[in-house]
């Protein structure tokens, strides 16, 4: 820990116990964790202006982000177990005819299917599964091989692909592997997360084409595409919504059901471009520090063309729906879960999103958008706090109701 770290943390502990708790509902553990992780969150994206863009390396930065990555967490023994492996991205077929109309999207994506063909990679992930989902096909403990394969336990199998947040620039599965244990235990479902490509060495589409490769391979191992469900958080959650839409161009073009079953957003990055007042109002109490769209060296800058200076061009590019879904059409939608907290930054543009969702869907499928007062942004990871556990029942309840 820096000296410059524990003055923070004693900073913040002293303010707790003298001037008392920033939001009534809070505990230590949280009040300091926020304001431990703003100040880091501010270090790692300092001010600056398209006047410095010239003088920013951009490859130096995704080096400074992985050399400090978030920390990976643990999967108790006593909740489950996981197993590490690859994807070969080249063996999942992506016809590129099937891309024609998307739009901004459609020739980056025949390019990257393209470097697939003459340089063929994987994709890290795991698979996790907890002892409850072991239980539900009758797997012990002490022969547990078979839950760590990535194939169908039973035809009607569910499972659920885990994209990870982390501002596209951050996380993978290891950061979220106590997370997703906890999912997999009250869902009894299990979990593949994918550590999918990152910002600003690989900006958009790729980490959407690693998405809808993951989606290919499942289906190509023998899971029916109503059967995986897809989860995901921050950046991960804003993936799974743009996952859902190219899937469903993709279906459209080929005749085929590519719909997955259901989809579970956990503070959702809602696009790259927002205007919610909460970046204003709730910056006090969220560990995201904003980061506005003139600074170069912004998330949403990093994902798309970075290097570029944000002219009227260029913004109106980010208004493309796969970067900001509010500007496309979402009908056609499985049944969708929105969680947030009351007090994050984004609060108010998810709030547009999952408006947005319940307009365009109707009464066809269910929308349920639950926020949680006073919790901040990913709360789920909060596992000391009864919004967590209440978060990850109503989950395991959405889950349950899906048919």
């Amino acid at each position: 820990m820096s000296l410059a770290t524990y003055y923070v943390m004693c900073k913040s502990v002293l303010g707790y116990y003298v001037r008392g708790k920033q939001l009534p509902s809070w505990d230590l553990k949280l009040q300091v964790f926020c304001d431990v992780v703003r100040y880091h969150s501010q270090l790692r994206f300092p001010e600056c202006s398209d006047d410095d863009i010239d003088t920013i390396d951009f490859d130096q930065m995704h080096r400074g982000f992985q050399s400090q990555p978030m920390p990976p967490t643990e999967l108790s023994t006593k909740v489950g177990v996981y197993r590490g492996f690859a994807i070969d991205a080249d063996a999942q077929a992506i016809d590129p005819h099937t891309l024609d109309g998307l739009g901004l999207a459609e020739q980056p994506l025949r390019t990257l299917i393209e470097q697939d063909a003459r340089c063929p990679r994987q994709i890290p992930c795991e698979l996790v599964a907890s002892w409850t989902a072991c239980a539900a096909h009758s797997i012990r403990r002490d022969s547990h091989k078979a839950a760590l394969e990535p194939v169908p336990l039973a035809n009607s199998e569910k499972i659920v692909l885990c994209l990870h947040g982390g501002a596209y620039v951050m996380g993978s599965p290891a950061s979220h592997r106590e997370t997703l244990g906890k999912f997999s235990a009250c869902t009894g479902l299990r979990c593949l997360a994918i550590d999918y490509r990152l910002a600003p060495r690989h900006p958009f589409p790729a980490q959407f084409h690693d998405a809808l490769l993951a989606f290919y391979y499942l289906v190509a191992q023998g899971f029916q595409p109503k059967n995986i469900l897809l989860l995901g958080d921050s950046a991960g959650g804003h993936l799974c919504v743009g996952l859902v839409m190219l899937l469903k161009h993709i279906a459209q073009s080929t005749g085929t059901q590519l719909r997955p079953g259901a989809v579970m957003l956990l503070s959702p990055m809602p696009g790259l471009l927002l205007d919610g007042d909460s970046l204003r109002t709730q910056a006090m109490f969220d560990y995201v520090a904003p980061t506005p769209l003139e600074w170069p060296n912004a998330p949403m800058r990093l994902l798309y063309k970075p290097g570029h200076k944000c002219t009227d061009e260029y913004r109106k590019e980010l208004a493309y729906p796969l970067l900001t879904p509010v500007n496309g059409d979402l009908s056609g939608f499985p049944p969708t879960i929105v969680q947030c907290g009351g007090s994050e930054v984004l609060v108010d543009d998810i709030r547009k999103l999952a408006e947005k969702l319940q307009k365009d869907n109707h009464e066809r499928v269910q929308v349920v958008y639950d926020e949680y007062p006073e919790m901040v942004h990913v709360f789920h990871r909060f596992s000391h706090r009864p919004e967590a556990d209440a978060a990850f029942s109503r989950l395991a309840k959405f889950v349950a109701e899906i048919k």
